[in-house]
């Protein structure tokens, strides 16, 4: 009996250790991964993320990071002044029983720093959670999320410093899937957001003659690639070259590759705003050759009470709503229960473009080459830029 109380007892005291070994490798790798995912960050150059402090979990049942006094900063364009963010920590952490599972600790307010103002944006409630590869497990953090759900309730935008309300919105939720390694006609990512009103501070609606009282009852977005699309790696690629004429030609690069290997794409937009919803959808694939063809579709009602309060908000824009009627009058009807109407449904490929069932025009094969290798600018002459001068 003894020896065996004390073979139990040598056993329990190895799980132990075996559990304290799996929970300080977890804080190892998940540690990597936060700093690794900040490094490739400050490596675009547009971007700057720093912090005073990261610490690490003391529960063994959690491996965990925080980043005490984060600041985020970038300059959206050259010679424009810089944007900052800065909160009091944020962490993520991973419960062991769920190692695939990554939790971020999001701060209930962040601050918000421009060249013109400061505020700060807060929230009653505020969840992310991303799907991790297994792969991190043993090192890798090219590729480290397979997917992820974010939920947040309860948002202000907040101005002077924090004293007054600019814009607030009821919830807003996203979901994004990711897969690196999708052959052709398997979904390489899919994006969904809804947004449930949003609404413009009353007094800023009011100063600006804003109708529909600077709301929007509901936006809801949804997309999928399919085929061939890293796009982790391909983002990541693209943030080791600087802004402009280089980091272009590698993302157009990049849609050529994916339009060479069968790639697809489909979207959808609802909104609603005051009186209208509005519905569209599209999709585009490629042949072999690169070149594309689809569908689109668009239908919202009302369109009556929308524009008559737009025109009355601002009724320097009625010529410019006239001629969009007048633009648009094939496709506009009437109905007892959706007023003024507009509906277009549209084909296009190398059969040209049809809209509501007629051909509306033909469509010029997609000149992949010269998108690729654009001519260069002519030169320009001093005086008038139009090159005719000679030294």
């Amino acid at each position: 009996m003894r020896g065996f109380i004390k073979g139990l007892a040598g056993l329990i005291v190895l799980v132990v250790l075996a559990w304290l070994g799996v929970w300080l490798y977890a804080e190892m790798r998940l540690k990597q991964l936060v700093v690794a995912e900040i490094n490739r960050a400050n490596a675009s150059g547009t971007v700057q993320i720093s912090y005073d402090k990261l610490t690490t979990s003391d529960s063994p049942l959690v491996a965990s990071v925080t980043l005490a006094h984060p600041s985020w900063t970038s300059q959206p364009a050259p010679g424009t002044g810089q944007i900052s963010l800065r909160a009091a920590s944020i962490g993520a952490h991973i419960d062991l029983f769920t190692p695939l599972l990554l939790h971020v600790d999001m701060p209930q307010s962040i601050a918000i720093t421009t060249p013109r103002a400061s505020g700060a944006l807060t929230f009653a409630v505020a969840g992310i959670t991303e799907k991790l590869s297994p792969s991190v497990w043993t090192g890798n953090t090219d590729n480290p999320i397979t997917g992820g759900d974010a939920r947040f309730a309860g948002i202000n935008l907040l101005a002077s410093n924090g004293s007054l309300q600019v814009a607030q919105i009821d919830s807003l939720v996203l979901h994004e899937a990711l897969n690196a390694k999708a052959g052709p006609g398997q979904t390489a990512m899919s994006l969904k957001e809804m947004m449930n009103h949003f609404q413009l501070s009353p007094i800023i609606a009011r100063l600006i003659n804003l109708p529909f009282n600077g709301q929007i009852a509901y936006l809801g977005l949804s997309a999928r690639l399919s085929g061939p699309l890293d796009w982790q790696s391909i983002a990541n690629q693209a943030a080791t070259l600087p802004p402009g004429a280089a980091r272009e030609h590698f993302m157009l690069q990049s849609l050529h590759q994916w339009a060479l290997a069968g790639g697809s794409g489909q979207g959808k937009l609802t909104l609603t705003l005051g009186p209208s919803q509005l519905k569209a959808a599209g999709s585009v694939k490629f042949d072999s050759a690169g070149q594309p063809s689809g569908t689109a579709s668009l239908t919202t009602n009302h369109l009556d009470q929308f524009t008559g309060a737009i025109i009355s908000a601002y009724p320097g824009l009625q010529d410019w709503i006239s001629q969009f009627e007048a633009r648009f009058s094939p496709y506009l009807s009437t109905t007892d229960t959706g007023g003024q109407v507009l509906t277009m449904n549209t084909v296009y490929g190398k059969n040209g473009v049809v809209i509501n069932g007629n051909k509306t025009g033909d469509m010029p094969p997609l000149d992949w080459n010269n998108l690729l290798n654009p001519p260069p600018a002519p030169p320009t002459a001093p005086g008038d830029g139009s090159g005719a001068a000679s030294p």
